[in-house]
């Protein structure tokens, strides 16, 4: 199980907000209890990318939804406690979420389009 976290750190992940609420009570990842947080998984709704990294969260959260990113505002987090901003493909060419300063939910972006997601917001960003 946690090769598979250390996997996903690989993947040049980007974190937008660190301002998660304290999950009670705390549970590590692989001691058979979920993890007490809220997810939204935001990408190429359908993909097989999709399909594993959503079957993937709900074997270790308490509620993972996914939603399609082309329509991504922000306001489809409401009642999540995090979001993945992710797409498989060629980055250069995945839709751009319109994300308003606003914005404020914990959010884990992937790859080149956490780049570009970052970048409109005027945030400083990098790759591992």
């Amino acid at each position: 199980m946690r090769s598979r976290w250390l996997m996903l750190s690989g993947l040049g992940l980007t974190v937008l907000s660190c301002s998660l609420p304290a999950p009670s009570p705390a549970v590590e990842p692989g001691d058979g209890e979920k993890i007490h947080l809220k997810l939204l998984y935001a990408g190429h709704e359908g993909s097989d990318r999709e399909k594993d990294f959503v079957s993937f969260l709900r074997q270790h959260f308490d509620k993972v939804d996914a939603v399609e990113l082309a329509g991504f505002t922000g306001k489809q987090a409401d009642g999540h406690d995090v979001v993945i901003i992710d797409y498989d493909g060629d980055g250069f060419k995945s839709p751009r979420p319109k994300l308003s300063r606003e914005y404020s939910r914990s959010t884990v972006t992937v790859g080149v389009l956490g780049a570009f997601v970052c970048g409109s917001l005027n945030l400083k960003s990098g790759y591992l």
